[in-house]
């Protein structure tokens, strides 16, 4: 690893491997939640971590009507009560850019994360959920900041608003202030599950260039609170280039780094740009996302940040997994956000480390992968 002062302890307190999963397009790892081992999506999109509870009722997204559980896609329900004890009167209420959406009591636990015990972790046990799941995994792991975490007073969703809005300490904040390990979190994704790593309590054992860093950007609420939310970066520029085209893009607004998102997703103008810049150029299928032929040479992408260019990976730019069968159509890694909600996805974050610092430093590092 290069030796960079400012990036924290090169040694974590644990690593453990990162699992692409449905058609590689998330990543789980495996999460212990008192006695018992789940597979869960880590998201630092999200800072809520629930387990889908026995005993369930799972709704249509759409249509809010209730299916049989096997539709929502879980995998091992949680047996039980709060290992270490229910939250009275307190509700989880969340939902996900992807239209899925789930209710929970809300309680403690010891939860263990590569080998790093944080004690007492506030979590959800998932009662009610509009969800399309992946069949393996059984909740999502929030690496998140306070300002994002979704509790309410009351036990009744349909009271739930700004007004009974609970902030609490997730998991990465509890870890640093338990002292289970610092605040610290990194991922080195990558498609091939023996060089993917999850890293807490500093950065994996992998080979990188050179660090940049950049501060976690503060954001206001609707009623005009500034906080941390996500970890929001700005972004210097982006380039991109193909043997006809050659572009950059400059004035950019601020993006979320989510390991919880699959592709990236940019400005409208951008996103179309880049994908006419492959070859044979992609097709838009829909507001968000393109295909483009599965044997489709890439541009080069740079997204320069903190005056440092980040490349992304030829690999991360088509998702070959996604073809349908008899189909030469996969989905680009590079689709259009909304205003508000512009990602950095796993598109970026492959073949890259990425280091989460929530010490007092509150800032973002990253470096590419030379292993």
């Amino acid at each position: 690893m290069a030796d960079d002062p400012n990036v924290g302890p090169n040694d974590p307190e644990g690593v453990d491997k990162l699992r692409a999963e449905l058609h590689q397009i998330e990543y789980i790892m495996q999460v212990g939640i008192g006695p018992e081992t789940y597979y869960m999506i880590p998201d630092t999109g999200s800072s809520d971590t629930w387990i889908i509870s026995e005993g369930f009722t799972c709704l249509d997204p759409y249509y809010g009507f209730e299916m049989n559980q096997e539709e929502c896609g879980f995998g091992p329900l949680f047996k039980g009560e709060f290992p270490d004890g229910k939250i009275e009167n307190q509700n989880l209420n969340i939902s996900y850019l992807s239209g899925d959406y789930l209710n929970g009591q809300m309680g403690f636990a010891n939860i263990t994360v590569a080998n790093v015990t944080v004690p007492k972790q506030q979590f959800s046990l998932v009662n009610v959920a509009a969800f399309g799941g992946d069949g393996v995994s059984s909740g999502i792991l929030g690496l998140g900041l306070r300002g994002l975490t979704s509790a309410f007073t009351g036990n009744d969703p349909r009271n739930d608003g700004i007004d009974n809005l609970v902030n609490y300490s997730p998991l990465i904040e509890t870890m640093g202030a338990s002292m289970a390990a610092d605040p610290i979190l990194s991922f080195a994704m990558s498609r091939n599950e023996n060089r993917s790593f999850i890293a807490f309590g500093g950065v994996p054992p992998v080979k990188t260039g050179e660090y940049t860093s950049v501060p976690i950007q503060k954001g206001i609420t609707t009623g005009g609170r500034t906080d941390y939310f996500y970890y929001d970066v700005e972004i210097d520029s982006m380039s991109w280039s193909s043997s006809t085209v050659n572009q950059t893009a400059t004035n950019l607004p601020k993006m979320v780094v989510d390991s919880g998102t699959t592709i990236n997703l940019f400005p409208q103008s951008v996103a179309a740009a880049i994908n006419a810049a492959y070859s044979p150029a992609g097709r838009r299928e829909d507001s968000m996302i393109w295909s483009v032929p599965c044997d489709a040479v890439p541009p080069t992408l740079d997204i320069v940040i903190g005056g440092k260019a980040i490349r992304t990976h030829p690999s991360s730019m088509i998702l070959p997994e996604t073809a349908a069968e008899g189909s030469n159509q996969c989905l680009s890694g590079i689709g259009a956000g909304q205003e508000g909600s512009y990602i950095l996805g796993d598109t970026f974050m492959q073949e890259i480390v990425a280091v989460f610092d929530v010490s007092e430093k509150m800032e973002l590092k990253f470096a590419q992968r030379l292993d």
